[in-house]
């Protein structure tokens, strides 16, 4: 593809190593981000708190975040003071909770969907819990990634639903999401709830089940979005809009048949994620013939847009479990936060430069 300029912007992204990492690297390797005037270095980070601090600092420019992370930033729940705003949906759905083998038995291999699993971890609880249980024990412990995550909400959200208490009869951490296979294998925690491809990984690593797929509980959810700080993107728009139009182009080409294999083998060739090959190729798998696989969604009509309905349902679990205040002007923040006008104008920038070059 050819750059718009010879002089191209150097631009540093930070990521973690996750299957939905995928349209970064497609930016890169395919010539987006070169189409839209930028030369890209990725930062690949060991945690969700490394991205936040390099961001916040100003050591990257941009990042793959957690969704409520930017809401998190603005609400001050993190406690850095630095406002952060998103343009671009990455990816959706593609997370899953899974429990150690053990477990899985205690569970009686419970059927693939939210209310007979949760019904199963709660009777395993309630006898565990019990006066006459003869085996006492430490409550179970589930690890997400981050506190501000689509992991640890809907991690909740179930176990609430499933008359759970996740404060009371569960303990749950945070972990890595790439240390949580070794956390299970040292019987360290029951149960997490990552993204792709570790649940699938511990299965053929022998180490875990997955129960449930995150989709079954909120089809669709935002997941990773690409981040900014809003000095940076107030100090930096047409940058902040070339990248969002690149990795839209990215998102697009995700989702055209046979391109997620490809993706796949990028990732299994950069030697991003430390996982079986297999995980990886099932995690970008077109077919969908896994009910609790990722069932990604990268770039298919508005999903790329950040959609407030996301936004208001993260505030409110920020404000249910206690991690933030209530705020009387949420529209405010949702507005600010995720911001609809700027993605609008980098989908025509991201249109108008594949035009170009179908010419």
């Amino acid at each position: 593809m050819k750059a718009l300029s010879v002089k191209r912007r150097h631009v540093r992204i930070g990521m973690l190593p996750l299957a939905d990492a995928a349209p970064l690297l497609v930016a890169r390797e395919l010539g987006y981000f070169a189409g839209q005037g930028l030369d890209v270095s990725l930062s690949v980070e060991a945690s969700w708190a490394n991205v936040r601090d390099k961001l916040a600092t100003g050591l990257i420019d941009a990042a793959q975040l957690l969704a409520p992370m930017p809401l998190a930033a603005n609400l001050g729940a993190d406690q850095l003071g630095v406002e952060m705003e998103t343009a671009l949906v990455l990816s959706r759905n593609g997370n899953s909770i899974t429990v150690s083998n053990e477990l899985y038995r205690e569970m009686c291999a419970p059927a693939p969907e939210p209310q007979a699993a949760g019904r199963a971890l709660r009777r395993v609880i309630e006898r565990e819990r019990s006066p006459g249980y003869q085996q006492r024990r430490r409550r179970r412990v589930f690890a997400h990634v981050f506190p501000f995550s689509t992991h640890h909400y809907l991690l909740r959200d179930w176990l609430s639903a499933s008359g759970v208490d996740p404060d009371l009869d569960v303990n749950l951490m945070v972990l890595p999401p790439d240390r949580v296979i070794d956390a299970m294998r040292e019987g360290r925690i029951d149960g997490f709830c990552v993204g792709a491809p570790w649940g699938r990984a511990a299965e053929l690593e022998g180490v875990g089940r997955r129960v449930l797929a995150t989709h079954m509980i909120r089809p669709g959810c935002a997941e990773k979005v690409l981040g900014v700080a809003r000095n940076w993107a107030t100090l930096n728009p047409a940058a902040h809009l070339s990248i969002v139009a690149a990795l839209i182009e990215a998102g697009r080409w995700l989702e055209q048949p046979g391109h997620r294999s490809e993706a796949a083998q990028m990732l299994i060739d950069a030697k991003l994620i430390n996982a079986p090959d297999a995980s990886v190729r099932a995690a970008l798998s077109d077919n969908g013939d896994d009910p609790l696989g990722a069932q990604f969604i990268f770039g298919v009509g508005e999903t790329l847009s950040p959609h407030h309905d996301d936004a208001r349902w993260f505030v409110s679990q920020m404000q249910r479990w206690r991690q933030a205040r209530e705020n009387r002007d949420v529209q405010h923040l949702v507005d600010s936060s995720f911001r609809l006008r700027i993605h609008g104008q980098a989908s025509a920038m991201a249109t108008s430069v594949a035009a170009a070059a179908a010419q």
